[in-house]
């Protein structure tokens, strides 16, 4: 159940949003309120629910071949058996136990499935597990930490880093990168460390050796945001420009708990207005309701926006215009994710990083993912999906280029106390 409340920050930042709905079964229809009239009829299009899906897959084909290099039959493969290697390292993370290292998609070597063992004998287990799945292609890999203690490694890194990062004009940032077997703490590029932040590093060196690598990173991270218009008819869906105070968001998927409806954003949105509207082609700019609950810092970028009139709105699990959703992902580097946003519509990427500590301007989030596909302002709220699959809540990216941070969908259902409305 959502918890009914409002969360403000000293500093509000100007950020884009993200919507979020699920309910298997709808509530009874409201009737439309005065001088609205009934909700519109869907917008004439010629072309079947399948045939939008396959175009939105397509567009995913031709990212993997344009990123790894190979024919688009190629790419449609990989594409393809995308959701059956997530499900099967989702298995084999809880089969393993502490022999798990994590499981990434190895785009270099045909995009197969590659799991680390930190012994011999749960490779027989990989294989066998594989085998039943249909995956036999399945890889292992003999690597040093297992992923529970990269996770706790992680952990404890971006507690120091989280306060390190208090005051400092450039922010320390972290990631678990499954394929390196590493928890990556990085730097901005040619900009000097504080003194708590240089304390940080040689910690982090001293206490978990080579279980950490220091790099840098190119640009700093932002929330996105925007404000410029965008419209489009019920039903209410993820992909969506929504509205507050002039601010722009995109909505994520459609969520549900009891009877009552909830389109999902970005907490860095939800923390700069309560009302969200949409722009609707037939009727202008139409209230959907107010954020009920929303957490944007430390624990994440996440929201919840109360749907008042759901018989108008007519939440679906789908993503602009018509792609549904049907579950949720875990996320594995090497993986590809898309998003849907109002500014910079369809695009994919693959996964770099997972339990990503981001540097914002005045605050610090864990547990992010990091992923090459391009966003910008007013893309804040995108959901992040792969096929029928949720995978997140688009947070921001880097200031200059492409790079899409996102909030893991299981932490904010679980945080929000809802779920996904299925397509």
């Amino acid at each position: 159940m959502v918890r009914p409340k409002r969360r403000r920050a000293a500093a509000a930042v100007a950020v884009a949003a993200a919507l979020t709905a699920a309910s298997l079964t709808a509530p009874a229809r409201a009737d439309a309120p005065g001088g609205r009239g009934a909700p519109p009829a869907p917008s004439p299009d010629r072309r079947s629910q399948t045939q939008i899906q396959q175009e939105a897959k397509e567009t995913l084909v031709k990212q993997i071949a344009k990123d790894q290099g190979v024919p688009a039959a190629e790419a449609r493969r990989r594409a393809d058996r995308q959701p059956a290697q997530f499900k099967l390292a989702a298995r084999l993370g809880k089969d393993l136990g502490a022999a798990y290292g994590g499981a990434w998609i190895d785009q270099a070597h045909g995009g197969e499935l590659t799991v680390g063992v930190t012994g011999a004998s749960a490779s027989a287990k990989v294989r066998s597990k594989a085998k039943t799945a249909g995956l036999s292609a399945t890889r292992t890999k003999k690597v040093r930490y297992g992923f529970g203690h990269l996770q706790q490694v992680s952990a404890s890194l971006a507690k120091r880093v989280s306060e390190a990062n208090k005051g400092a004009k450039n922010g320390l940032q972290t990631g678990i990168v499954t394929s390196g077997n590493v928890v990556k703490l990085s730097s901005l590029k040619g900009a000097p460390l504080t003194p708590a932040q240089r304390e940080v590093v040689g910690w982090a060196r001293r206490t978990f050796g080579g279980a950490v690598r220091v790099s840098t990173y190119a640009h700093k991270s932002v929330p996105r945001y925007c404000q410029d218009d965008y419209a489009c008819d019920p039903p209410l869906r993820s992909g969506l420009a929504i509205f507050t105070g002039g601010a722009r968001c995109t909505s994520a998927f459609m969520t549900y708990s009891g009877s009552r409806y909830y389109m999902l954003t970005a907490g860095h949105c939800a923390e700069i207005g309560y009302w969200w509207d949409v722009s609707t082609y037939s009727y202008g700019y139409q209230n959907v309701g107010g954020a009920a609950d929303y957490t944007f810092g430390w624990y994440g970028d996440y929201a919840a926006v109360s749907v008042d009139d759901p018989g108008w709105w007519q939440p679906r699990g789908w993503v602009l215009p018509q792609t549904s959703i049907y579950g949720s992902e875990s996320d594995y580097v090497g993986g590809y994710v898309c998003k849907q946003g109002s500014t910079t519509g369809y695009t994919c990427g693959t996964i770099t990083e997972v339990d990503a500590t981001v540097s914002y301007p005045d605050r610090t989030l864990s547990g992010m993912t990091w992923s090459t596909a391009c966003d910008g302002p007013g893309d804040s709220g995108s959901g992040v999906f792969d096929g029928n699959y949720a995978h997140g809540i688009l947070s921001g990216g880097p200031n200059s280029g492409c790079g899409m941070i996102h909030e893991p969908i299981g932490r904010a259902l679980s945080g929000l106390g809802v779920s996904l409305l299925s397509g």
